[in-house]
């Protein structure tokens, strides 16, 4: 599950960060450290655009430690542009060696909903549909299926308070079960504290985790940071 909102941005035009990160090193093992992001976003009036790219590779004497790493295209229409649903669609292709998966296909569409929109309070939910497919590592699973495609649903939230002038919360929770078995789901949550020490300066704490209700076998369940 990749965490979208935390990357959205209000203003109007278009806006852009890419960043590319290569770094070797020998002493007595080789280290090879890859990164590339990509974060475009494009906003008007009651459309927006968003174009994600993440890719991250870290290896030791040619063994991958991470090899993941996925593209996502999101558009949103605002309709009536001030009202509060918005029609959401998007594309995302996906890649994880260590969850064994070589790749997951998504698309999804549906509405998102602005429950609040006040100056210290803001709170997004969405319901969509999500056409899943995924292909896993054949030579690794066990007593499971290497390739499948399923519909899930793709509901999530996004809650931001600022609780007053030097403390404001932030969580971002997604749940994905399949439509046709319950049982198999995915959940996934972000939550941070931020301090604003001066107004220059602010430390933020924070907590990520996601959690397969049926990874493929060895694959763990949870993963957290």
């Amino acid at each position: 599950i990749v965490n979208i909102e935390k990357k959205r941005k209000d203003s109007n035009g278009f806006q852009a960060t890419m960043g590319f990160d290569f770094n070797i090193k020998q002493s007595g093992s080789k280290i090879l450290e890859l990164k590339n992001n990509i974060d475009l976003q494009y906003n008007l009036n009651a459309h927006t655009f968003i174009l994600l790219n993440d890719i991250q590779l870290l290896s030791v004497d040619n063994g991958s430690l991470i090899n993941n790493g996925f593209q996502h295209f999101r558009y949103n229409y605002t309709i009536k542009d001030s009202s509060f649903v918005t029609l959401e669609a998007f594309g995302q292709y996906q890649y994880n060696e260590q969850k064994l998966l070589q790749q997951r296909i998504l698309g999804a569409f549906g509405p998102r909903f602005r429950i609040l929109n006040k100056e210290k309070v803001k709170w997004y939910t969405a319901p969509l549909a999500m056409y899943e497919y995924e292909d896993l590592n054949q030579d690794e699973i066990e007593l499971f299926e290497a390739d499948t495609a399923r519909i899930r649903l793709d509901a999530y939230t996004n809650f931001f308070t600022s609780l007053n002038d030097l403390l404001s919360f932030n969580l971002v929770a997604y749940y994905q079960p399949d439509l046709g078995n319950f049982n198999d789901y995915r959940v996934s949550g972000e939550t941070n504290l931020t301090i604003n020490i001066t107004k220059y300066l602010a430390y933020r704490v924070g907590f990520s985790a996601d959690y397969d209700s049926d990874p493929p076998i060895p694959v763990q369940s949870t993963f957290w940071y």
